[in-house]
């Protein structure tokens, strides 16, 4: 189901810059301001 602006985004989970596992749920808990930046096509195959 596709978001539209102003929902909140789903709970997901991705590896940052050292490698670790982190959820957003968690970054959110502990108060962190979170950005989500997309860049189609960014990274081309």
């Amino acid at each position: 189901m596709p978001l539209k602006v102003g929902d909140k985004a789903p709970d997901f989970e991705l590896y940052d810059t050292e490698l670790r596992l982190v959820r957003l749920s968690d970054l959110l808990a502990q108060g962190k301001v979170v950005v989500l930046a997309f860049f189609p096509g960014a990274f081309p195959r």
